[in-house]
């Protein structure tokens, strides 16, 4: 990301990377980028106390803003996203020590598009998510969480403050030695 002092620009800048690795056939790296793209949302959104984002943070920032569209047939849980995210980026698996320790976190599957499927007379726990919907679902996430932001000061000041920290990307011009 380009250094700015707009929040918006930065939020959206990790919208756009997501939709390129998508467009590129790349749906692992998309779904990671998307768990990636949530953390941050939970590191900006932390209480202003903390350094550090943190499980609760993330799972909290899914509750608040990530929603599937009532049609669908599976609605996120915090919980769950936090779990298939730890699977992901911590082992490229789809289950944790989480999914060990509770039978009531889902495990996720992915699939590059369509709806989302999760159907409890099938299993109970399996929920194959469609990459493409999670995008769409994120991106009005970001855009209520924007929203949020451009009302809420307490939240607009944290997230200010916490900009400079994100990753940057700077020109580079290699020397011709």
């Amino acid at each position: 990301m380009r250094p700015s002092a707009d929040p918006i620009a930065g939020i959206m800048h990790l919208l756009n990377e997501i939709a390129r690795c998508q467009n590129a056939d790349a749906t692992v790296a998309a779904t990671a980028m998307i768990y990636i793209g949530i953390d941050t949302m939970a590191f900006l959104s932390m209480p202003a106390s903390q350094t550090a984002q943190t499980k609760r943070d993330f799972i909290t920032w899914v509750d608040t803003y990530l929603k599937a569209e009532p049609s669908q047939s599976y609605q996120y849980r915090g919980v769950d996203v936090y779990a298939a995210r730890c699977s992901l980026l911590h082992a490229f698996s789809a289950e944790t020590e989480a999914h060990r320790r509770d039978a009531s976190i889902r495990l996720f599957g992915y699939a590059d598009n369509g709806p989302h499927a999760y159907n409890p007379e099938v299993s109970e726990r399996l929920v194959i998510i469609s990459v493409a919907r999670l995008i769409h679902d994120l991106s009005k996430a970001l855009e209520t969480f924007i929203s949020t932001m451009l009302t809420d000061l307490d939240l607009r000041a944290r997230v200010g403050t916490r900009l400079p920290a994100l990753y940057n990307e700077f020109p580079f011009a290699p020397s011709s030695r």
